[in-house]
């Protein structure tokens, strides 16, 4: 058995959570497609130490293998496509019932599995 390391660049928020993060993955699959008329940008995210997969909601993500790099460009994004993707973030977490969340921002989230 052999390790994966991996970091993923993202622009979401992280979902405090005391599941495992695939059960936390099953539960968005079955619901995130009910709001995805409201929240079309919204997906999903699990990464972490290992089997302690942390859970994210992420509009957009971009996975940087170990060894790589991504360039990470100020202001790509305009003020109005962010606070759209802050109001789709929020309705999507509410959706799914999660109240505990952080404030959506750009995530830096290194993976091992």
């Amino acid at each position: 058995m052999g390790m994966y390391h991996s970091t993923y660049f993202a622009y979401g928020i992280h979902v405090t959570t005391d599941q495992y993060g695939w059960q936390v993955s099953e539960h968005a699959e079955t619901e995130l497609p009910k709001v995805k008329d409201r929240c079309p940008n919204v997906g999903y995210l699990t990464a972490g130490n290992y089997d302690e997969d942390m859970f994210f909601l992420v509009t957009e993500s971009t996975e940087v293998d170990l060894g790589e790099f991504e360039h990470v460009t100020p202001g790509r994004v305009s003020a109005e496509q962010q606070a759209d993707w802050d109001r789709q973030l929020t309705e999507a977490a509410q959706a799914l019932g999660y109240s505990e969340i952080s404030a959506p921002g750009w995530l830096v989230v290194p993976d091992l599995s």
